[in-house]
């Protein structure tokens, strides 16, 4: 078997969107009528409850218009709630579960390249794209903001269909159009925000960012705490006040979120997943994950 690593491209998610009955027939992409490999338009497929693990050479932006789901991206946990748009990057795992029968999204993806290819300058896209940091990167939408962006998606959807004169220059447009939509619909969140950056939030936000970074290094509470310059028991209190979870259960569930991504996209045996996760043994890591999957690795490289 092969030890690389999958990384999923625009081609390789439309192969698997494409095969799949969907309810949606006049929006987004077709069987034939696509060829790009760096910008497409999909909407989210039918009847899927979860998403394993996974990471992207591209970005995503994403409309709800109905239902909902819980979506890890990177250090982030949040809903993902009717009339809100959120925005995934090919920097962090991304996985999401527990999605409604009636969950319906719209999806623009691009590569940076499509953007900035004789037509956008690389810091002005990097801008756009980076929002607010400090964030989840979901924001909701009035209800015109909604229906503006609603018809935007629809209009991408139709000219990437058609693929008329200029299409391609006007498609790397109506993209632009949605991120600065984006980006407004996030000022207007932080506007309205009731949360302010207390100096708790912004020291659990430095841990779970960190977590991001070292998990694979640091793994006990004391020894974020002492990167933190802070002592155990206050970071595990303000992290149990501000996200309701326990500080080693965060450090866990990002482990334990590589080794889902490891198992179900490479061709790396259990015991050299343990090894690149830096437990002592096999054994050590099979009951790890067993503790949180109630099945061990090997079950769930069967199961994928």
């Amino acid at each position: 078997m092969s030890n690389k690593i999958t990384v999923l491209d625009i081609p390789s998610t439309l192969k698997r969107h494409i095969t799949q009955a969907h309810p949606y027939p006049d929006f987004g992409i077709t069987n034939s009528d696509w060829s790009q490999d760096n910008f497409a338009v999909l909407s989210n497929e039918p009847g899927i409850k979860r998403g394993l693990p996974v990471k992207t050479d591209y970005y995503s932006v994403i409309l709800c218009l109905s239902g909902s789901c819980k979506k890890t991206i990177g250090h982030f946990v949040f809903e993902v709630y009717p009339n809100s748009v959120h925005l995934v990057s090919p920097v962090h795992i991304t996985s999401f579960e527990d999605a409604s029968d009636d969950l319906l999204l719209y999806q623009v993806l691009f590569k940076k390249e499509f953007l900035t290819h004789n037509f956008l300058k690389e810091n002005v896209l990097d801008n756009l794209l980076e929002v607010n940091p400090d964030y989840p990167p979901i924001y909701g939408l009035s209800k015109k903001g909604v229906a503006s962006l609603k018809a935007l998606y629809e209009k991408i959807s139709d000219e990437s269909r058609e693929q008329g004169a200029f299409h391609l220059q006007i498609l790397r447009l109506l993209a632009t159009d949605l991120l600065y939509e984006m980006n407004r619909a996030c000022e207007s969140c932080l506007l309205h925000s009731t949360r302010h950056l207390s100096k708790q939030y912004q020291l659990v936000y430095k841990f779970k960012k960190l977590v991001e970074e070292q998990f694979l290094t640091l793994k006990t509470v004391q020894q974020y705490a002492d990167e933190l310059f802070i002592s155990a028991k206050y970071l595990t209190e303000i992290v149990k006040n501000e996200t309701g979870q326990n500080a080693l259960h965060v450090i866990h569930n990002r482990i334990f979120l590589e080794a889902q991504y490891l198992l179900s996209s490479s061709g790396l045996s259990v015991k050299e997943i343990a090894d690149r996760l830096n437990f002592d043994n096999s054994s050590h890591f099979s009951r790890f994950f067993k503790r949180f999957a109630g099945y061990n690795p090997s079950e769930f490289k069967l199961m994928q």
